[in-house]
This record gives structure tokens, sequence and C-alpha cells, in this order.
């Protein structure tokens, strides 16, 4: 297991992302400038948000308190997850947005977390998604 925690005096508890990979999965996991979530943050809470909140349409809403708890647990652990391994943030900073996103991704409105995960998305660079694709069209013609 690598040790990536950074040195610094002004960040004790801070990691230092891994390796940036490059095209789908580096956009995925690469950290934007201004500090948003990463864009596989916001897909993980949109994810989590459909699959939970329309199985429970299924069940007519008798798994509602069942959903709002996975919703709360999961979408917080994985944000806590996404956002100090693949942005490198310090424990308390993803731990703050993590309570963000599990409150979002358990309420019991689908709406909520669908919301939060595009607009994720849109803030964490659709425009770098669109010219990795482009140059990969161009590396294959």
């Amino acid at each position: 297991m690598v040790n990536t925690m950074s040195s610094s005096p002004d960040h004790p508890h801070q990691h230092s992302p891994p390796p940036a990979s490059s095209g789908i999965r580096g956009w995925l996991t690469r950290p934007v400038d201004n500090g948003h979530l990463i864009p596989l943050t916001g897909l993980w809470i949109l994810g989590l948000d459909w699959l939970l909140f329309s199985s429970n349409a299924a069940s007519l809403g008798l798994a509602t308190p069942l959903s709002v708890i996975l919703g709360f647990l999961l979408g917080s652990a994985g944000t806590l997850a996404f956002q100090s391994r693949f942005a490198g943030e310090a424990w308390w900073k993803s731990g703050v947005k993590a309570l963000v996103a599990g409150i979002l991704v358990g309420v019991p409105w689908p709406i909520g977390g669908t919301v939060a995960g595009g607009w994720i998305l849109m803030n964490s660079g659709l425009s770098r998604l669109r010219e990795i694709r482009s140059s990969g069209r161009e590396s294959t013609d």
C-alpha cells in the first residue's frame, strides 16, 4: 500500500491524489481546480438516487425508511472515499462534503439527488470530457 499522506506542516491530514490517469477514468477522478466535487462523486450521487428511489416506487413507498438510511450511509461513504482518495482532500473537508451528499441522497425525493448529481457533473468539467472524446476520435482517424 502506498502512503499518500502529505508531509506538509500546514496540512498534516491531507492526502495527495494518486497519479492522474488519462481518458474517461482520468476525467472521472481528476480534481477540478475550483474545489468542487469530482465527477465520480456526482455520478455516485446520481446513481444511488435513481437506484434507491426508483425501486422504492415499486414497493409503493414501503421501503422508504430503508432507502433513506441506505442512501445516507452509501452517499456519505462513497463521497468520503472518492474525495479523500482521488481529490486528495483532507478528511475533515471530505467529511463535510460526505455529510451533505448523504443528506441529499437520503432525502426521500428522487429529484434532490438528481439535481445535486447533475449540478456536480456540470461544475466538474463536462468541457474536459468533450475534449477527451474529441482527442480520442482524432487519434483513431
